[in-house]
């Protein structure tokens, strides 16, 4: 078995069962919900990691263009930014949950998820070694505005990474960690996903 094959493993069940069960069984008006103050909700989580997928994968790995300067994706998901959420307030979660076109947002899911496909098969077995550039990744998370106006830190927190360590964090963990929060969130709600 080989690394895409070992990656593709896990991905396949990250977007044929966890995701798309919940895009199935989770009504629109819940998806907008944060049943408590100190959590996120659930629209909130599937933007947020289909933001980071896109990001990690194509810019920090492959060095392609974003899903989400392709196809009008900004004004198509109607939120106003294009960082991926890290450290907004709850007031801003609230906004953008209520903003957010859940529509569009799944097919944006759906979108990053085949660029990811086709990428992943391009990957170079040794590159994996790579350590992330430095500045690529400045001009992603500044010149680019992933890192939004609460993302201090955030380069420090990538440098020194390899590309493999960020595809399997940001390009698959990540992800499940998020799948993990929704369900929780879910189970507040009352929901059985």
């Amino acid at each position: 078995m080989n690394v895409t094959q070992l990656f593709l493993l896990r991905y396949d069940v990250l977007y044929e069962f966890w995701l798309e069960t919940i895009w199935r069984n989770v009504p629109e008006q819940k998806m907008r919900m944060r049943p408590h103050p100190n959590v996120n909700s659930i629209a909130w989580n599937l933007w947020h990691l289909t933001r980071v997928e896109d990001s990690a994968v194509n810019r920090f790995i492959f060095d392609h263009e974003q899903v989400l300067d392709t196809g009008g994706w900004m004004q198509r998901l109607k939120v106003p930014v294009r960082h991926n959420g890290f450290g907004m307030t709850f007031q801003e979660v609230d906004d953008l949950s209520q903003s957010v076109d859940l529509k569009a947002l799944h097919s944006y899911s759906n979108a990053v998820q085949l660029r990811t496909r086709e990428v992943i098969n391009e990957l170079r077995p040794e590159s994996l070694d790579e350590t992330l550039d430095e500045e690529r990744l400045r001009l992603t998370l500044f010149d680019e505005g992933l890192a939004g106006p609460n993302g201090d830190g955030l380069l420090e927190n990538y440098l020194g990474w390899t590309k493999g360590m960020c595809l399997m964090n940001l390009g698959l963990t990540h992800s499940f960690h998020h799948v993990g929060e929704i369900s929780v969130i879910a189970s507040m709600l009352g929901l059985d996903t």
